[in-house]
């Protein structure tokens, strides 16, 4: 009998690195455990399979299908490696009553994940999936016993994206209409965005270029994180002129960058302000927005303008999607590069946002006037995140609240302080401070946003210290 294993729900799903935490047994084990608890709870009847680039990901997913198989479920397979809110617009789209997907997102290429994601198109919740790791943990014996000896039969397979590209271009052309025509370059990392996100541009009467568009588990010997160094070549293309507009995405297409002429990379927190400004002076925006404690205060400037409400929530997307489920926000993103909307589905989406960004830019001469515009309107912040490796940096964030949030308050003046995660100060110069351990890696993340950098380093600097006079160093 193998021995009980031990597996978490993190901030997105449970990973691991390949071959050591993250194996064929594990899969095994929590397809099995998934599966038991979603028919209890909701019955299943019909079950939507999706697997990324990485190493392994199509031999996990064909054992998330064999587990289904043995329940007697209707199960469907993507034909090829197929980026997660592609899965999830499936799922929902087509009557699926649960989609898993074998993906570790951004993580180095050594990692890889399983995520679940309801019917609606939204990942799991914390109570469900609390629920899966406690059924486990009652059942394991029984649960080992049906997954050892598992076998592997043929499953119909489909290719989800002439839908849903097709789909995704009706959407963005019914809000934006494209009337010039921009050179872009896409960069999809080798990953699960080949072919999707240049398409649409395509479609979009864009002149498209797309590179590193090969499938590579080592994603070309990088990050599947489409941050500026593992972007070079994309920068330097469109910062040199050859193009007008650069669009990256992670290794599931969940994420998005961009690169413009004139004002070179552009994280998440550059991103959202410009898509919430639009959106909100096209009057799309009517309820509010919901954005994670550590995405940027420039959207609560757009909101006082229009006159529309703000909901923080904790890191993660599944508490973005929460909220837009339940009628608070009308859209919503993180900082980590993620936008989320109302009409679409209730999860974090690259290649809709990138899409409906270009079109927008489209409509306004170009992004670069697009992103002149917002800024001139509401300012520019400038933002920062380290990581700093720590195991039980949540345990650590716990454990010394009180000493952090008193350290912290001195930073600045009229400190206001949120516990919703972590520990964040915000003070009277809007600028603001917030330490947390991760919910998907073994490190803790100090984020800091103001309308300097040089505030921002201080701020940054300042807190590495606390931490390390905490830690003993």
């Amino acid at each position: 009998m193998s021995s009980r294993l031990t597996f978490h729900f993190g901030t997105d799903g449970v990973r691991g690195v390949i071959d050591e935490e993250f194996t064929e047994f594990l899969v095994a084990v929590l397809a099995e455990s998934t599966i038991r608890y979603w028919s209890r709870k909701y019955g299943l009847r019909r079950l939507f399979v999706s697997f990324d680039a990485r190493r392994k990901s199509k031999e996990f997913a064909q054992i998330v299908a064999g587990v289904a198989l043995n329940h007697g479920l209707d199960t469907v397979m993507v034909s090829k490696p197929t980026p997660t809110p592609t899965a999830a617009w499936y799922g929902n789209k087509f009557g699926f009553d649960l989609v898993i997907q074998i993906t570790a997102s951004h993580n180095p290429p050594t990692y890889n994940g399983f995520k679940v994601i309801t019917n609606r198109g939204s990942p799991a919740q914390e109570e469900d999936t609390d629920q899966i790791e406690k059924l486990y943990s009652d059942e394991y014996s029984d649960i080992t016993r049906s997954v050892k000896t598992l076998e592997l039969r043929p499953i119909p397979a489909v290719d989800p994206a002439p839908e849903y590209i097709n789909y995704v271009y009706e959407s963005v052309t019914r809000m934006f209409k494209p009337r010039n025509r921009f050179k872009v370059i896409i960069d999809p990392i080798y990953a699960t965005s080949i072919g999707y996100t240049s398409e649409i541009m395509r479609k979009l009467g864009m002149d498209v270029t797309e590179i590193h568009n090969n499938y590579d588990p080592n994603f070309g010997g990088r990050e599947p994180n489409p941050e500026p160094q593992n972007i070079p070549e994309l920068i330097q293309e469109v910062t040199t002129g050859k193009y007008d507009i650069g669009i990256s995405h992670d290794g599931d297409s969940d994420r998005i960058a961009l690169v413009d002429r004139v004002h070179g990379y552009l994280s998440a927190n550059d991103i959202l302000p410009i898509v919430v400004e639009r959106l909100a002076s096209a009057s799309m925006i009517k309820i509010g927005i919901v954005r994670t404690v550590s995405t940027t205060h420039i959207l609560d400037n757009i909101a006082t303008k229009y006159g529309f409400k703000v909901v923080e929530v904790p890191v993660g997307v599944k508490y973005v999607a929460r909220a837009i489920l339940s009628g608070e926000a009308d859209m919503g993103g993180e900082e980590s590069g993620g936008l989320v909307y109302s009409w679409h589905i209730p999860d974090k989406d690259g290649i809709y946002t990138a899409s409906l960004i270009i079109a927008m830019a489209s409509e306004y001469k170009g992004l670069t006037n697009l992103i002149s515009d917002v800024r001139s309107k509401y300012g520019r912040a400038y933002f920062k995140r380290i990581d700093i490796e720590m195991r039980n940096s949540k345990k650590f964030v716990n454990d010394n609240k009180e000493t952090l949030l008193k350290l912290l308050s001195s930073l600045g003046s009229s400190p206001r302080p949120i516990t919703i995660d972590g520990v964040k100060v915000v003070y009277g110069d809007n600028s603001w401070v917030l330490i947390r351990g991760s919910g998907t890696e073994p490190k803790l993340r100090i984020y800091s946003e103001a309308l300097s950098m040089e505030r921002v380093e201080g701020l940054i600097n300042n807190t590495v210290s606390i931490v390390n006079q905490l830690l003993g160093h």
